[in-house]
């Protein structure tokens, strides 16, 4: 007399005691245990992805949006901020006039200690950000203002008729910006 080939729940994989339950989930027939019967088996669920043949439910029509107006455009400025050269020296020598400990510093100013000792020392450079909040406490200038060249746009004659590469390289340049 052989053992009888131990079955397995096909919902949560646990082995099955006694004759199992089949029932049916989602459409489809499958072979579960009690705990599962009892989650799954005895109720109906009402939500199914099978199709049961009923109408969905409409809606009622509201009336239509009124379109927004567009906003104006915006042209950019004209110019960009960046972080002056010497800004390591500049945040050195405040911290040294103000002559408290970089903990203090960092609990006033809103920056940690590791942050502040590394742009003092120059590791590295502070964001604009972390350079306007530097600004505002020691009262010194780190950030300058850069114009930018205003570039004329070209213009694309009438009777001009675009290659395929043409196209390419358009869809190109949209891409990298």
């Amino acid at each position: 007399m052989s053992k009888a080939k131990p079955r397995y729940c096909e919902i949560c994989g646990a082995p099955i005691r006694g004759p199992g339950h089949r029932i049916r989930l989602e459409g489809a027939e499958v072979l579960v245990c009690d705990r599962c019967y009892e989650k799954y088996g005895r109720k109906k669920s009402g939500f199914s992805i099978m199709p049961t043949g009923r109408e969905p439910r409409r809606r009622p029509v509201s009336a239509p949006r009124p379109k927004r107006e567009p906003k104006p455009y915006r042209e950019r400025p004209l110019y960009t901020e960046e972080i002056v050269e010497d800004f390591a020296e500049r945040v050195y020598k405040a911290i040294q006039r103000s002559g408290k400990s970089y903990e203090e510093l960092s609990h006033e100013i809103g920056l940690s200690v590791n942050d502040l000792r590394a742009i003092a020392h120059g590791y590295r450079e502070p964001t604009i950000k972390e350079a306007k909040k530097l600004e505002r406490y020691f009262k010194i200038t780190l950030i300058e203002r850069v114009e930018e060249e205003v570039k004329e746009k070209k213009t694309i004659p009438k009777d001009y008729e675009p290659t395929l590469g043409d196209i390419a390289n358009i869809r190109i340049r949209k891409r990298k910006k």
